[in-house]
């Protein structure tokens, strides 16, 4: 007799059906085991009530084979892609609270991470470097809270997320637009074995599955669904981040979007956000504390892990301090009204940029650290 797990396998890989119809069909039987038990007197009750199409039928029919399917179950265990399902009680708790929640989800890496507090961060695939440094200043204070970071593995705010969570040491994890197997896109490939190995991929979509343009919306539920919050970072007026932030709201979740410049078709989308009622958020602490959370406590006195303004520091690195925010500064605009020589306000960046207290993501510009 098919147990409840592997018909849960058997039901994810019908392709005819989308996840709210696969939802709605286990509202109504129970369970996938009801549902893979029916006989096909049942199933065309369920044609002829507009439930199922036919070829929903048809595909139900044929792939209603035990042996087959506990074969393929074996198969994924023995070559490293284990699943979880709605049976298993490690299965994420709030991913069983959405409307819609995957049937099968396929991982790599370390599954504890799907029970910790987690916030989804999502944004545009062609990012400023305002996007990139706000990336990195949040995620890195969030991650240093013990927050897992979730997004998609796609170019752009997602990578950055991922990259400055493993920088700052923290945990994060990927969720695919197809098979746990397949990288996409492929220049991630090296992110994507660090995540495998040190932290943790997820899908729906059974190994070898390619990464199809229609799956990708779908997985952006999952992304919001494993968060306790979303953070928007850049986003244009029509984009795809903006169906995690719907998919975020209809769940319940948190949305927080960071403020872009006005007029940058970068930051239409997190600005429309913003007015239509997602929670403005200028720094990661408001995030942390609408969550109930503390960040992570500030290094002692001359540590550069702390605050700057709790560290001894000069008059002049006080004052380049305060011309500096989380926009690029260029050089110029830090030496002009110095009290040093060009050559000692130089030094000065490069000790300040040392102690991190400051940083030049490129050639001649600096922000704060």
């Amino acid at each position: 007799m098919m147990d409840d797990r592997t018909a849960y396998l058997w039901l994810g890989r019908l392709r005819t059906l989308s996840p709210a119809a696969r939802q709605r069909l286990l509202e109504i039987f129970g369970s996938a085991a009801e549902l893979y038990r029916i006989p096909e007197s049942g199933l065309m009750a369920l044609v002829s009530d507009q439930w199922i199409k036919q070829e929903t039928f048809e595909e139900i029919c044929v792939t209603r084979q035990d042996q087959q399917i506990l074969r393929l179950a074996e198969d994924y265990e023995r070559r490293g892609y284990p699943f979880l399902t709605p049976a298993d009680p490690d299965y994420p708790a709030l991913l069983r609270e959405i409307p819609d929640p995957p049937v099968t989800l396929f991982y790599r890496g370390r599954m504890e991470l799907l029970n910790r507090t987690a916030v989804g961060v999502v944004g545009t695939r062609t990012p400023s470097l305002y996007g990139k440094e706000m990336t990195g200043r949040f995620v890195s204070v969030l991650a240093s809270a013990g927050i897992v970071i979730v997004s998609g593995l796609a170019n752009g705010i997602d990578t950055e997320a991922h990259r400055q969570t493993i920088r700052s040491g923290g945990t994060t994890i990927g969720v695919l637009g197809g098979g746990i197997d397949i990288c996409y896109p492929q220049r991630n490939f090296n992110l994507y074995g660090e995540m495998c190995e040190n932290h943790l991929v997820v899908s729906e979509y059974a190994p070898g599955t390619a990464p199809l343009g229609i799956q990708f919306p779908l997985r952006n539920r999952i992304i919001s669904g494993l968060s306790a919050g979303l953070l928007v970072l850049e986003a244009r007026k029509r984009s795809g981040t903006l169906i995690t932030a719907d998919a975020a709201l209809d769940q319940g979740r948190s949305v927080y979007a960071v403020p872009g410049r006005l007029g940058d078709p970068l930051s239409e989308g997190t600005n429309n956000l913003i007015r239509q009622g997602a929670m403005c958020v200028t720094g990661p602490e408001e995030i942390l504390e609408d969550l109930g959370l503390k960040p992570k406590k500030k290094g002692k006195k001359g540590d550069p892990s702390g605050d700057p303004e709790e560290t001894e520091l000069t008059k002049e690195e006080r004052r380049i301090l305060s011309k500096l925010s989380f926009v690029p500064v260029h050089v110029d605009e830090l030496i002009a009204d110095g009290d040093g020589t060009l050559q000692d306000t130089l030094s000065l960046l490069l000790s300040m940029e040392q102690r991190a207290l400051i940083h030049q993501p490129m050639r001649g510009y600096y922000t704060r650290g």
